[in-house]
């Protein structure tokens, strides 16, 4: 049989070194003897001992040995338990994410991104806060699965305006981790979405309740959005809450729906009103320097006039006085020049009939003293005539 002994025995694979028969315990007394549990173990420990670097075998010394040879096996156990905790420190830092590192839960530095380590558990710790994310917070609606707005929220949208009015405004509020104040981040601020909603809210109530309703549904919706911003970024940094508000973005600015469509007529009138003002402005604009410019000239002709005229007077008061000089010296003579010079110019222009007071009636004249004229001025007039037609 394949497993037959050497001393021709039988009793199978474990052999028959005595001639007796026997089991896998060793030497027995018969079939059915026990197996010695005391060998046994003793057996087992040697080959444990022989299988550890420096343990005794089994034919080593006695119990002093076996004591050495366990004593550097747990030592060796120990120390690769120790190097493989230790190596469990290792960790890594993403480049979106900043590596916040605490031992026994005090905060001890801040890592950026790369292999970093630092005591593994439990005496240390790492926390690694992702400062790339941008998140969004909703305040007065939300949005389902498709990004679509399909419900709002009232108690959080309705908003009380300086006058009196009501307002219902939905807007969204987008931040992130500050890379500089990450550690604010984990270890001052517990919920971050919670805190920061209760802070734009209250901020939004603020601003709004210093407007009138007009406004803000018109014109201020930017600068809502920049101040509510700059509110709520400061009540944070007071916080220490290491969070960066990137925008404040006003998303619906609507009256409440009851009254809806008045308003909507209202800012219709309000645009027309715009629109015709803003007409009147151009028309203003084009006529206005024109009449400008008439009134400009105007002053300045009645400015040449008046140098015309002024110049003219001095002119003549100059001409009397030479007049009045030489009528000094001889006044007969000027009173005769004068007269002369006079009846020229009034008579020179007009035609003439002359009358002698103390004549008869001539030949051929029908009026007693009326003498014939010849009116030389007409001859010389109607003589150029026709020397200008014969050339």
């Amino acid at each position: 049989m394949p497993w037959s002994n050497q001393n021709g025995g039988g009793g199978g694979p474990w052999g028959r070194p005595n001639g007796n028969g026997g089991g896998p315990w060793g030497n027995g007394g018969g079939g059915n003897t026990p197996p010695n549990l005391e060998d046994l173990l003793r057996r087992g420990q040697d080959k444990l001992r022989g299988l550890i670097p420096g343990g005794g075998g089994p034919g080593g010394s006695g119990g002093s040995g076996s004591g050495f040879g366990g004593g550097r096996g747990a030592v060796v156990i120990a120390g690769l338990a120790v190097a493989i905790w230790l190596a469990t420190g290792f960790y890594t830092v993403a480049p979106n994410q900043v590596g916040i590192e605490t031992i026994f839960g005090r905060y001890v530095g801040s890592k950026g991104e790369g292999l970093r380590y630092n005591f593994p558990f439990p005496i240390g710790g790492v926390v690694k806060p992702n400062v790339g994310q941008v998140n969004s917070i909703q305040v007065g609606y939300r949005t389902g699965p498709g990004q679509q707005r399909n419900r709002d929220v009232p108690d959080e949208s309705l908003m009380l305006t300086g006058d009196e009015n009501i307002v219902d405004l939905d807007f969204e509020v987008q931040w992130r981790v500050n890379p500089l104040k990450a550690s604010d981040f984990v270890f001052n601020i517990q919920n971050p979405e919670g805190t920061i909603k209760a802070i734009a809210e209250s901020a939004m109530r603020e601003v709004v309740g210093r407007r009138n309703i007009q406004a803000i549904l018109t014109n201020e919706q930017a600068s809502i959005a920049q101040e509510v911003k700059e509110m709520v970024q400061k009540a944070l940094d007071e916080y220490g809450a290491g969070v960066r508000i990137e925008v404040v973005q006003l998303v619906s600015v609507n009256p409440p729906p009851e009254v809806r469509p008045a308003f909507v007529d209202v800012n219709a009138a309000q645009q027309d009103a715009d629109t015709v003002q803003n007409e009147a402005k151009t028309y203003a604009s084009r006529e206005v320097p024109q009449a400008r410019g008439k009134a400009s000239q105007i002053v300045q002709a009645a400015e040449a006039y008046k140098t015309k005229a002024t110049a003219d007077a001095t002119g003549q008061a100059a001409r009397f006085d030479e007049v009045y000089a030489s009528y000094k010296v001889a006044p007969a003579i000027s009173r005769e020049r004068i007269f002369l010079e006079t009846m020229e110019k009034v008579l020179g222009s007009v035609n003439k009939v002359i009358i002698d007071q103390n004549g008869t009636p001539g030949a051929g004249s029908s009026a007693a003293g009326v003498l014939p004229v010849l009116p030389l001025s007409e001859f010389g007039a109607r003589a150029q005539s026709q020397t200008g037609a014969a050339r």
